[in-house]
């Protein structure tokens, strides 16, 4: 896919995004996507086959954006405790308001919340969510409160969730700076209490509700095939030898993943191939950590 490739599909997702804003889902058509993007109506269909795709890619998006987000901020590996905790919760709070209008049109329109392909998306994304919280946590506190960690993931949710509700439906002004000050006081208290005690945890990996019935490896190679995709998208950007072999490299992965069982040795040494462009590493991380293989 070329970089005009790449582009147009994202002139057209921001362009919708920009219409479900100002008129609403149903109030959005292809017609006026392509007019507003200045595009035929036929070239959107060419990347995206409704409305609703285009919603699902918007989530996707966003996924995507939360979990670089994550990853730039666990880059300090100094960085720990409270002061860990209070920074992610303010970049939290702070998307929230970023994407306040976005969020109020999928909370308020059930043509959108009952579609079962976008809540598929949105589960996978929560689980994503999820996964990137737990890093967060665990760079933040340390290995110890492995044991309640899912109920901490939830503690910190159930927060985010209530004051996300507040700034998104209810409209409310109040200082995000202060917002994540108070919820990690309360979150911090709770997880030393918690690792200072002997009471069992409610929730493990056996009973977590969010994976209880969720296929974790075909979403995780769900997710590998979207990194592969977005490393392909950098080669178009780098000299015609090397991009070549990324792309050599990346479809030796695919066919691999594409298996029955993959060889994952032979996986990690492909992974380890992507490693000296430099403009790749942000990716071939992510990738080595959704096919759960050492980073070499």
């Amino acid at each position: 896919m070329s970089q005009n490739t790449r582009s147009k599909r994202d002139l057209i997702m921001a362009t919708a995004k920009s219409l479900f804003i100002e008129k609403g889902f149903r109030g959005t058509t292809i017609a006026g996507i392509a007019e507003a993007a200045g595009i035929a109506k036929g070239s959107v269909y060419s990347y995206f086959t409704s409305k609703l795709d285009i919603v699902k890619a918007l989530f996707l998006q966003s996924d995507e954006k939360n979990q670089l987000m994550v990853e730039q901020l666990l880059l300090n590996e100094k960085s720990k405790g409270k002061g860990l905790l209070e920074q992610y919760l303010t970049t939290e709070f702070q998307e929230v308001l970023n994407e306040r209008s976005f969020i109020q049109v999928f909370l308020t329109d059930d043509m959108v919340i009952m579609d079962s392909e976008v809540m598929a998306v949105v589960q996978e994304c929560r689980i994503n969510y999820h996964l990137s919280q737990q890093k967060v946590l665990l760079q933040a506190y340390g290995e110890h409160i492995n044991p309640w960690l899912y109920d901490i993931v939830s503690l910190v949710n159930g927060l985010l969730q209530e004051y996300t509700v507040f700034l998104t439906l209810d409209n409310a002004n109040f200082s995000i700076k202060r917002c994540a000050q108070l919820v990690t006081f309360c979150l911090d208290s709770a997880i030393v209490a918690l690792s200072h005690s002997d009471i069992e945890p409610l929730l493990t990996a056996k009973n977590f509700p969010l994976i209880k019935h969720t296929d974790i490896a075909q979403i995780q190679s769900k997710k590998a095939l979207q990194l592969i995709e977005s490393i392909k998208l950098e080669a178009n950007d780098m000299p015609k030898e090397q991009q070549q072999l990324v792309l050599e490299t990346t479809t030796l992965i695919e066919t691999e993943l594409a298996k029955a069982e993959s060889n994952n040795t032979l996986i990690r040494a492909l992974i380890a191939n992507l490693r000296p462009y430099n403009e790749l590493n942000s990716y071939r991380k992510r990738l080595a950590e959704a096919l759960d293989v050492e980073l070499i």
